[in-house]
């Protein structure tokens, strides 16, 4: 049975919110905001905040605050890298919800969400009343390296076409010339070809085990800008230390539901399974056979079920 979403909702207010070093965060609430305050932490990095997430929510009962982390979709300055580190990330919930006067909320992030997820309730426990991170990312080099020169064979076309972005004569990785391309370099017109090659085959290990779909994949512009966020990041191991779990017991006391698709290409299963050992307290949902899409039926029922279990 196809999973029902609740019904699609305009936000009542947004704004941007000055963060330092000329960063603005665009953030916008919908909802009831009498209700259960709630985050949602979007994935990438580099991505945006989607209409899609705040549907996961009863609109009647939740006040739903989504927001575009630093050089994201709406966010000034859009691309930037300046100023923009994992630890600033952090900092921008906290602040965020400091802005909007919320005691405290639940946390939802995915992917890479879920790693800042991971980190913000380590960092601010007594401001995290419950969490949920779906097919969450740690940062791994080993997870980088998979993602960026390991896939799957059924992703082998779209990451072919990428490799063919490097220079035939060039030593360097994807990830290395994504990082020169997007971060050091000023060529636009290279910038919009590899960002290209580089959201189809990011596409593909998406949906994987299905077969990615046509689809647009947005305007070059955007494209450019959500990549070299992207490449700075995973350059960079996305600015964490030996491990984002490190100090795991401080989130002991908050209830945290894990939900997985036991077949991702971009974030391992065992993730979910390192994340259950450092935080006992953690309840696993795996969705066998489903891979990384939120929007796959299977991973979309179960995330849904699990947040309208929140009351």
């Amino acid at each position: 049975m196809k999973t029902k979403l609740f019904a699609e909702i305009q936000p009542v207010a947004h704004g941007w919110l000055a963060v330092g070093n000329g960063h603005q965060l665009y953030w916008q609430a919908s909802g009831n905001p009498q209700g259960m305050p709630v985050v949602w932490l979007h994935g990438g990095p580099g991505s945006s905040a989607s209409p899609l997430h705040r549907r996961f929510f009863d609109p009647a009962l939740f006040w739903i605050i989504q927001y575009d982390q630093r050089g994201c979709g709406r966010s000034l300055p859009v691309g930037a890298i300046e100023h923009n580190e994992t630890s600033y990330l952090i900092a921008d919930i906290e602040s965020l919800r400091e802005h909007l006067s919320i005691p405290r909320w639940g946390v939802v992030g995915g992917s890479w969400g879920g790693a800042l997820a991971l980190l913000y309730a380590q960092a601010h426990p007594d401001r995290v009343n419950r969490m949920l991170c779906r097919s969450p990312f740690l940062c791994t080099q080993a997870e980088i390296e998979n993602f960026m020169e390991h896939p799957p064979e059924g992703c082998r076309e779209p990451w072919e076409a990428l490799q063919a972005q490097v220079p035939k004569h060039s030593q360097q990785t994807v990830l290395e010339f994504g990082y020169r391309v997007f971060c050091l370099e000023k060529d636009v017109q290279k910038q919009a070809q590899l960002a290209q090659a580089w959201a189809t085959y990011e596409a593909a290990m998406n949906v994987y085990p299905m077969q990615a779909p046509t689809i647009g994949l947005g305007s070059p512009d955007a494209l450019i800008s959500r990549y070299r966020v992207q490449s700075h990041y995973l350059w960079h191991r996305c600015f964490v230390g030996q491990s984002i779990l490190e100090q795991a017991h401080r989130m002991s006391d908050i209830p945290l539901t894990l939900v997985h698709g036991d077949r991702d290409a971009l974030c391992p299963f065992e993730n979910s399974y390192d994340i259950q050992r450092a935080a006992p307290q953690a309840n696993l949902i795996r969705v066998a056979g489903g891979g990384h899409d939120l929007t796959d039926a299977e991973m979309l029922s179960a995330t849904f079920q699990a947040l309208t279990s929140w009351r």
